[in-house]
C-alpha cells in the first residue's frame, strides 16, 4: 500500500475512534448526571482534526519505519492529551482527559482484536471496562 493512503487510513481511523470516545464520553457523563461541557461542533472537529493527524502520524511512523516500537504511541497518546486539555483548559479536569483517552484506548483494541479475529479478546476488554465505568458511576452517583 502506498504511504500516503496509509497514512490518510490511519487518519480517518483516528479520527473516527476521537469522535466516537467523545459522543461516548459524553453519554457516560449524562448517565451519571454530570455535565461534560464541549467546544462547538467545528471547534470540535478541529480540535479531533488535529489530534487524530498527530495520532495517525504516529502510528503510520511506528508501522512504517520500526515496527518493533510500539512503546511509542505513547507520546502521540500524551500529545493528544495535552491538546485536549488546551482546548478545554477551564471546562475538563486531567480525569476527563483521561477517561476520553481510555475511551479511544479500549475502542481501538478492541476494534484491532475484533479485525485479527480475537473476538473473545475484544468482548474481554469491552466487559473489563464496563465493569470499571459501572464502579466509576456507582460512585459518583453516590456523591
Amino acid at each position: 500500500m502506498h504511504s500516503a493512503i496509509q497514512l490518510l487510513v490511519f487518519w480517518a481511523l483516528a479520527y473516527f475512534t476521537l469522535c466516537v470516545a467523545l459522543t461516548l464520553l459524553n453519554v457516560f457523563y449524562s448517565v451519571i448526571g454530570n455535565d461534560l461541557t464541549l467546544r462547538s461542533l467545528g471547534q470540535e472537529a478541529t480540535m479531533a482534526g488535529i489530534a487524530s493527524l498527530i495520532e495517525a502520524a504516529g502510528a503510520w511512523l511506528v508501522v512504517s519505519f520500526v515496527p518493533t516500537a510500539s512503546r511509542a504511541l505513547v507520546i502521540p497518546a500524551l500529545i493528544v492529551a495535552i491538546i485536549y486539555k488546551l482546548g478545554h483548559l477551564e471546562d475538563w479536569s486531567r480525569y476527563d482527559v483521561a477517561l476520553f483517552l481510555m475511551f479511544q484506548l479500549v475502542l481501538v483494541c478492541s476494534g484491532v482484536s475484533l479485525y485479527f479475529g480475537h473476538f473473545l479478546t475484544a468482548i474481554m476488554i469491552l466487559a473489563i471496562f464496563g465493569a470499571i465505568l459501572g464502579v466509576i458511576a456507582s460512585i459518583a452517583k453516590s456523591l
